[in-house]
């Protein structure tokens, strides 16, 4: 379900959106999510590129690892097994 929102945007972004959507023949808003879905995917492959280093991992196991390093880094209570 869509939801409405309210944005405050520079004018020169409000033009370039109001330009890709004439120039694509789709909405404002299709525009925005699409932005919003690209530029999130690339994140995500910036965020796990170094431990696919060499294609020594796949995709999901970097993203497992880095969710573990991120979900465990303020963790005091971790086993060393000494």
């Amino acid at each position: 379900m869509r939801q409405a929102s309210n944005f405050r945007l520079d004018e020169t972004v409000i033009n370039t959106i109001n330009v890709l959507a004439k120039d694509l023949h789709t909405t404002k808003t299709n525009v925005i999510e699409e932005a919003v879905k690209q530029y999130a995917g690339s994140l995500k492959t910036k965020r796990n590129a170094l431990l696919q280093f060499a294609g020594s991992l796949g995709t999901s196991e970097a993203d497992s690892i880095l969710d573990s390093i991120q979900r465990d880094k303020n963790s005091k209570d971790i086993d060393f097994g000494l």
